[in-house]
């Protein structure tokens, strides 16, 4: 299965652009090098309905994105979203659900509730 061409709309977590996010790569040829593996804009997409988002993110993004304390835990403290420029949020983590797979590239939904309340 061949993921589809998608438009290329940048989303942001708590200010951090998914296609700006680098996963760090050990060279098993090179034990000393140093690689960074990220993903383009297109390779993430989000869907709006009512006050509900779903992000459709790379696998490796979210787990990075995790790690480094950017996604918090379902239900903890609220994040601000952002999709092609317009500002989302305060939002709750409600799931994490896996979504297309093929492979090569195992996508990961992450599913937010707006909330009313501010960001934390």
């Amino acid at each position: 299965m061949m993921s589809r061409k998608r438009p290329e709309i940048r989303i942001a977590i708590d200010g951090k652009y998914l296609d700006e996010v680098q996963i760090r790569e050990a060279e098993p040829y090179a034990p000393n090098a140093v690689c960074y593996l990220s993903f383009p804009a297109d390779r993430h997409w989000a869907e709006r309905k009512g006050d509900r988002v779903s992000v459709s993110a790379q696998a490796a993004t979210v787990v990075k994105l995790f790690a480094d304390g950017v996604l918090p835990e379902v239900g903890g403290r609220t994040v601000v979203g952002e999709v092609g420029g317009e500002k989302i949020g305060p939002c709750l983590l409600e799931a994490v659900e896996s979504g297309e797979r093929n492979g090569v590239d195992d996508v990961i939904v992450l599913r937010f509730h707006r909330s009313s309340g501010t960001a934390r």
